[in-house]
């Protein structure tokens, strides 16, 4: 398995990867599960939005398996966001988030980073699950944060 930061020629990839949110609807409203397109993403690779960096990763035939980014808007002040991690269905429970996250977490000391955060849902019970076993703690509740629908916010200091 390879973790890395996302390129351009990547795009396609995260496509097909956040097509994963779909397995989601009836759960989540309409608009936080449906999935980034290229028109989308470019955006975050062509120079025009830099608050993005995209980590993907990969099988060892190159097949991608998991993808988030991380929200680096919050850099200056030593903070950085998680955000839209997801793992495709065949390679959940393989370790695939977990080398994600332990790549968030070289960036973050690569740059200074003192905390970590990010919103998830109240049903999204692995997510919740996942981030607490990492160190995250529940830091409250933002109400009508997306879609009229609250949402969980997390924190790890480092």
């Amino acid at each position: 398995m390879q973790i890395r930061f996302a390129t351009k020629n990547d795009i396609n990839d995260l496509v097909l990867i956040y097509q994963g949110w779909a397995e989601f609807k009836g759960i989540l409203p309409d608009q936080l599960v449906e999935p980034d397109t290229r028109d989308d993403l470019i955006q975050y690779f062509d120079g025009s939005n830099r608050s993005r960096k995209y980590l993907l990763a990969t099988d060892d035939d190159n097949l991608p398996m998991g993808a988030c980014y991380i929200d680096i808007t919050f850099l200056i002040l030593n903070n950085i966001r998680i955000g839209d991690m997801i793992v495709k269905k065949d390679f959940r429970n393989q370790g695939v988030g977990s080398a994600i996250f332990d790549k968030i977490l070289k960036y973050a000391r690569e740059n200074n980073v003192k905390k970590i955060w990010l919103w998830t849902q109240e049903e999204l019970e692995s997510a919740k699950k996942f981030y607490t076993i990492k160190g995250f703690i529940l830091e409250g509740k933002q109400k009508n944060q997306f879609c009229n629908k609250d949402a969980l916010l997390f924190g790890l200091i480092l």
